[in-house]
């Protein structure tokens, strides 16, 4: 039984230290149409995780838990039922999406256009964040070796890979 769990120990170490290969990221351009429909809903902050359910807009933040667990930035308020049939109207349009999310954060320039949005990815991995941003025109950002590396995949998107630990 110890070998077992030593095997099974080194073997999420070992994943924990590399990017994952075998996710299509090339299909981050896919994403998009979800985020110019969440766009036409205002929302700046959605997440989806079993744990905590939230959403962010132009109006208000609303949560299904204000504590600890949530980590949410700023002052939400639970959700009441107007929220939370919201909530789950906005969880309905990431169907389209070519991932799972964890969660999405859209920034909208002064005229409303999206000028980044972030998708942190639902991975297998407990010890890993894979991240797919779009941010038109961006320069791809410097890694730190063996913690964070940063993928372009177009002139729009581009993938971080973050250790977490």
């Amino acid at each position: 039984m110890l070998i077992f769990v030593f095997m099974v120990t080194a073997g999420m170490i070992a994943l924990r230290s590399r990017p994952e290969e075998s996710v299509p990221y090339g299909n981050a351009a896919k994403s998009f149409p979800v985020l110019e429909t969440l766009a036409k809903e205002h929302v700046t902050f959605l997440r989806v995780q079993d744990w905590c359910h939230a959403y962010a807009d132009d109006q208000e933040r609303r949560a299904s838990d204000v504590t600890t667990t949530c980590t949410l930035e700023g002052d939400y308020k639970l959700f009441d039922s107007t929220s939370e049939q919201r909530f789950a109207d906005l969880r309905d349009k990431l169907t389209g999406l070519p991932y799972s999310v964890h969660w999405i954060d859209i920034e909208y320039d002064a005229a409303g256009v999206i000028r980044t949005a972030e998708l942190s990815m639902d991975t297998v991995n407990p010890f890993r964040r894979d991240t797919l941003i779009y941010e038109p025109g961006y320069v791809l950002p410097e890694g730190i070796r063996g913690e964070v590396v940063n993928s372009r995949i177009d002139a729009n998107w581009y993938h971080r890979w973050e250790d977490w630990n």
